[in-house]
């Protein structure tokens, strides 16, 4: 009887916790999860030698060690599926604070819209994303990891070559805001190094992999010149949805101006077919309702 009772006591803390994660936000407030919100949640960093040199020559060490060409690091921080629940962010408050650092979307006034891809290169799914934009004529940007772009610089090449922007995503991908400031400084500088070695450029966009900022990040990146870029429709493709799923996330929040959230890539065990199929399907609708896909910088550049 005591362990049927035990049983009962975890899963209802299990269902508890998973309610109380699946959103984060009040009753009445949209689902933007683009910016970890300031004073929204409190994030303690580690203990210890948190952006200590020793730790980040332990970095080092791991870039030149764990990354081998042709195969796709993990996402040092989890997947979006599991981690992003745990910590939703509402980006209109930092945003607010920082209207010359952090871009959530664009204006209105024209029916330019940009669509953004997350987590890439890699062998799998960023091709199949490259192939289907060519298919229909369309530019979007795409935020990279610095460890995937090591990996695989032919498939980062591609993405330049055929006229997409690309912007800065951390180079392992970890949770920054549980990181330290020094932490955060080596991963865009890193990553900024390596598209900069494949493409010729050091990219300005940055965004925070989760969506995880606080006000100390944003004004470091600010000094470090970066723009940072949110989203304010989010396909949720991430949970690894149907195709009609995905759809239905996109378009129930599409506005001119939006800044749209997609993945190219993901963790090793991720299935985003989805999220291609969802592409594929889309793209030639959305054109044909007067839609005009640009990248960050020029849906920006209207304001």
């Amino acid at each position: 009887m005591f362990k049927f009772k035990y049983i009962a006591i975890v899963i209802s803390a299990v269902m508890l916790c998973s309610c109380g994660q699946e959103s984060g936000l009040t009753k009445g407030e949209s689902p933007d999860r683009g910016i970890q919100p300031l004073g929204e949640r409190t994030y303690e960093l580690p203990e210890g030698n948190a952006g200590s040199s020793h730790e980040l020559s332990d970095l080092h060490e791991q870039n030149e060690t764990k990354i081998e060409a042709g195969k796709t690091p993990r996402l040092e921080g989890g997947t979006e599926k599991r981690e992003r629940p745990k910590s939703p962010a509402n980006n209109h408050t930092l945003a607010q604070l920082y209207p010359d650092i952090i871009a959530l979307n664009g204006p209105s006034s024209s029916n330019r819209i940009a669509i953004t891809f997350d987590d890439g290169p890699d062998r799998r799914f960023t091709p199949q994303v490259l192939d289907i934009l060519k298919k229909h004529d369309v530019k979007a940007t795409f935020f990279l990891m610095g460890s995937r772009v090591k990996a695989h610089p032919d498939v980062t090449e591609r993405i330049h070559k055929e006229g997409h922007a690309i912007g800065n995503h951390t180079f392992w991908h970890p949770k920054l805001y549980s990181e330290s400031v020094e932490r955060m400084v080596w991963e865009v500088e890193e990553t900024d190094k390596w598209i900069n070695n494949t493409v010729g450029y050091i990219p300005t966009l940055f965004r925070a992999p989760y969506g995880g900022l606080d006000k100390t990040y944003v004004e470091k990146l600010g000094e470090m010149g970066k723009s940072v870029i949110g989203w304010s429709v989010d396909t949720q493709d991430w949970r690894q949805i149907s195709s009609e799923e995905i759809q239905h996330n996109l378009l129930k929040d599409l506005y001119p101006g939006a800044i749209i959230l997609m993945h190219c890539a993901g963790d090793w065990t991720q299935d985003l077919s989805g999220m291609t199929a969802a592409l594929d399907e889309q793209l030639p609708i959305l054109k044909e309702k007067g839609f005009e896909f640009v990248t960050v910088p020029e849906v920006l550049s209207q304001k």
